[in-house]
């Protein structure tokens, strides 16, 4: 017999139980379920409202990971997972009336930098503004600029491929986005940077859940190339 986690309002057994799994699981981030925690993440830039059942705050890639493994078994196939950077977003993208992983509160840390070659590593809650201010002593910064860029991270900026003020300039977040680590649905690792057509077809004949995305993404663009090319504006 699983506790009750909270009294709190539309929190479902499933979630309730999901939560429990993870906090046994060896999760070292933060989880709530009170009303208060929830009702500050049901709003975002957007006009849009959802109130989440829970909130789950990784301290790293290895958390993140056993939330999704965790997820993707059987009995929790019916909870629904956003991730939330700072909730900039004009479309509602962050809301969720499942669990919200919110990976600002401690996955903003910058990792690595080579002033010679160019090129920092972040991770996903890093804020633009945090960045650039580490980033300033190099002479360098991270485009383009954002009205909301003292609060937007990095994970969202690279799910919207943000741009705005100088993108015409410098480009928008896809132009100096060299390679991504992501984690999947099913809690495998997946890294990822340009790579040659050859070398993706490859990827593609991997059984796994990478090499389906492989093969999904190839598909689309090969057979619907056409169609693109003709029927698509040439916009940045």
């Amino acid at each position: 017999m699983i506790p009750r986690l909270t009294q709190s309002p539309q929190v479902s057994p499933a979630v309730e139980r999901y939560i429990h799994a993870l906090n046994e699981s060896g999760f070292t981030g933060d989880t709530t379920t009170r009303y208060g925690d929830r009702l500050t993440l049901a709003t975002d830039n957007s006009i849009y409202q959802l109130l989440p059942q829970a909130i789950v705050f990784p301290r790293s890639t290895a958390d993140v990971i056993l939330v999704m493994r965790l997820a993707a078994q059987d009995e929790f196939r019916s909870v629904t997972f956003t991730p939330r950077g700072g909730g900039t977003g004009t479309n509602g993208q962050s809301l969720n009336n499942g669990v919200v992983i919110d990976l600002s509160r401690y996955m903003n840390r910058i990792l690595e930098i080579n002033p010679e070659q160019g090129w920092v590593r972040a991770e996903a809650g890093v804020i633009k503004d945090q960045l650039n201010a580490y980033l300033k002593p190099y002479g360098y910064f991270f485009a383009p600029e954002l009205s909301t860029s003292n609060r937007a991270t990095l994970g969202g900026m690279i799910n919207t491929d943000a741009s705005g003020q100088g993108s015409l300039v410098y480009g928008k977040t896809s132009d100096h986005v060299l390679g991504l680590r992501s984690v999947l649905l099913n809690g495998d690792l997946l890294d990822t940077a340009p790579l040659p057509v050859s070398e993706a077809r490859r990827c593609a004949q991997e059984e796994s859940a990478a090499g389906e995305l492989y093969r999904i993404t190839l598909e689309s663009c090969e057979t619907h190339r056409q169609t693109i090319l003709e029927s698509f504006p040439k916009l940045n």
